[in-house]
């Protein structure tokens, strides 16, 4: 019976990806028109998206380097060591607070019952990675300003970029699908996110805090991925030396997964009931 379910399963994932393959021009076609739509109603706007973060990150430098002299550890400069991490948290902050809407926001697809809507999740975190391409080009310009330079451990942050999204086709999953029968969920969310900021390694280090305290912070799994951004461009460290981290996040990210994909599969057959 076990080796029927694990077929059953695998049977379920090949199945998705052979969707997201076959109706690639559709995506791609989906999430372009709505980064467009996102900022193009505005006067200034993607410069307002851009900018908040940018913001954000010079009154964090201003107040942990100038009021509490706090410096990254072995000296690096204190700005591009907080957008590295900084860069992520707005791909995943951004892809998660929109995932809620996804189902609701391609109802129209609803009709067609042979499109395979778990696949709509994609379009939400392609949209966020246009936004995510635009903030790593100017993280890029500021490392080379500050001068740190290239090196071939940059190529693993698409290790850790994929990590995240993987986590977020769960998340989406989840919320999506849970927003058309409860309408709290976007404020669950926002409540989340505020949570997750504080308590992720943007503009403090792991390293900081006693061993029993690190602990628990480590149990966020965006500070697996968050570090490695920085292992990526700062630090110049390879992703198999924290095993213990690959092991629990992954591990975190397929029980979402799980859960996630339990969850689209049971609420499905009533969407057309909300929507």
């Amino acid at each position: 019976m076990k080796h029927i379910r694990y077929f059953k399963i695998l049977f379920i994932i090949g199945q998705f990806f052979f969707a997201i393959y076959n109706k690639r021009k559709l995506i791609l076609s989906l999430s372009t028109r709505s980064f467009k739509s996102n900022y193009s109603g505005s006067v200034l706007g993607l410069a307002w998206v851009i900018a908040e973060p940018l913001v954000y990150v010079f009154l964090l430098w201003f107040f942990f380097t100038k009021a509490m002299k706090f410096q990254p550890p072995e000296g690096y400069p204190y700005v591009p060591w907080l957008m590295s991490a900084m860069v992520l948290w707005n791909f995943f902050s951004h892809a998660f607070s929109s995932s809620a809407s996804t189902f609701k926001n391609h109802a129209f697809i609803l009709k067609k019952p042979e499109f395979n809507m778990s696949i709509l999740p994609i379009v939400s975190i392609l949209t966020s990675l246009y936004l995510h391409a635009i903030f790593l080009l100017i993280f890029f310009i500021l490392m080379g300003i500050t001068g740190i330079g290239f090196t071939l451990y940059w190529f693993q942050s698409i290790y850790y970029l994929f990590a995240t999204a993987i986590l977020l086709l769960g998340f989406a999953w989840i919320t999506a699908s849970l927003s058309l029968f409860i309408k709290d969920v976007s404020n669950i969310i926002g409540i989340l996110l505020q949570i997750g900021f504080w308590i992720s390694p943007i503009f403090w280090s792991l390293d900081t805090f006693p061993p029993k305290y690190r602990l628990l912070l480590e149990l966020n799994p965006l500070s697996y991925v968050m570090e490695g951004y920085r292992k990526s461009f700062i630090y110049g460290q390879p992703f198999w030396n924290d095993w213990r981290g690959f092991i629990y996040y992954w591990s975190f990210t397929l029980i979402i997964l799980l859960v996630g994909m339990v969850t689209y599969k049971k609420l499905r057959p009533h969407f057309g009931d909300v929507i």
